[in-house]
């Protein structure tokens, strides 16, 4: 029997999305990207006069939501409209 939550709104099995989990590991790379504070805890280079520490962690902000757009569509299945 099937449980309740997978069921759509007529009652029909919800139809289940396929993914490659190959995809999800790309998330690992701005955590480990930061993780370690040790390797960019440095003033040099500077950017624009701001601190290679700085901009080294804001510069993961953009990196992250680009890796995010390519696992979301590399992994959901999209219907032609």
């Amino acid at each position: 029997m099937e449980h309740e939550s997978t069921r759509g709104r007529a009652g029909a099995p919800a139809p289940r999305r396929e993914t490659a989990r190959g995809w999800y590991w790309l998330f690992l790379l701005p955590f480990f990207g930061t993780f370690f504070p040790w390797i960019y805890n440095t003033r040099d280079p500077e950017l624009f006069g701001i601190p290679f520490f700085y901009w080294y962690q804001m510069a993961w902000v953009p990196i992250s939501v680009l890796l995010t757009v390519i696992v979301y569509r590399a992994t959901t299945k999209r219907g032609v409209r």
